[in-house]
């Protein structure tokens, strides 16, 4: 199930405001998203139902849950483009609203195209393979160390390595350029070291659940980064490199020791990115 991406806008009266806008529908027809006006201001929560007919009706939440506005439109051309109605949560104003499937490099891209690769499960077969090895699955399996043996693997886009027990950014990965997805979530994470900053070709980077409380400089050199997940870690300041991440569309980084200072010091480093504090 793809996510869909879009850029429009609503037009407000005389105002055009500028929107950017995703959801998934899951298998019941139930639509799940998010969109934002401006990328610094933060995201909206999208909930709602597609119809048989492909009108939609979607509520949009803010981050305590409140319903802010509702979405009424209907879907066309394959899912390339929608329109429709915005209406407050009065019912009392409705304005006319435009989206269309976003030519921009969305995170979405490379989560849709890896998760259609083969993923193997096992290191060793992948090591055997490796010139066939795009995908490798390895979450849960007690890994603490990753064999050198991985650098062979000159093809790998994604590695999954969720729910392990690293406590360093395994050094291997670095070699490994052709990577664009990288999971880590959810190990003993106490360390990343300036070899991370060799991995250009980066576009998604989870850390979230790990044990992190400072991330190198060089992580300023992920200029290609699109997707930063560092939930539910101890940083209590972000690397001024991360003004870097010129291309950076999402951070989460909720459930860390951020003051107000550093939130709105991190908002001006990625004026253009949707930040989750």
């Amino acid at each position: 199930m793809p996510t869909n991406v879009y850029e429009g806008h609503i037009q407000a009266g005389k105002q055009k405001l500028e929107i950017n806008l995703n959801f998934l529908v899951l298998l019941d027809s139930t639509i799940v998203g998010s969109y934002y006006y401006k990328a610094g201001s933060g995201s909206l929560k999208l909930t709602g139902k597609l119809h048989k007919d492909l009108t939609f009706d979607l509520n949009e939440r803010n981050e305590d849950d409140q319903i802010t506005g509702y979405f009424h439109g209907k879907l066309k051309r394959g899912f390339k483009y929608a329109s429709g109605k915005w209406e407050d949560p009065k019912h009392t104003e409705q304005y006319n609203f435009i989206i269309k499937e976003s030519a921009k490099e969305s995170y979405w891209d490379y989560i849709k195209k890896n998760r259609a690769l083969f993923e193997y499960d096992d290191i060793s077969k992948a090591i055997k393979n490796a010139n066939k090895v795009s995908s490798i699955d390895v979450s849960n399996q007690q890994l603490s160390i990753l064999p050198t043996e991985l650098s062979k693997l000159k093809k790998i886009v994604s590695i999954n390595l969720l729910g392990n027990s690293f406590s360093n950014f395994p050094p291997v990965l670095s070699i490994l350029t052709s990577l664009d997805e990288i999971s880590l979530s959810s190990n003993k994470l106490k360390y990343i070291g300036p070899e991370i900053g060799t991995l250009k070709n980066l576009r998604i980077l989870i850390l979230n659940f790990n044990q992190l409380t400072e991330l190198p400089k060089e992580i300023g050199g992920l200029t290609n980064l699109l997707y930063l997940e560092l939930g539910r870690n101890n940083l209590s300041r972000l690397p001024d490199e991360i003004k870097n991440l010129t291309k950076l569309q999402e951070l989460h980084i909720e459930n860390n020791k951020l003051n107000d200072t550093e939130k709105l010091r991190i908002k001006k480093l990625l004026p253009n990115c949707v930040i989750h504090f």
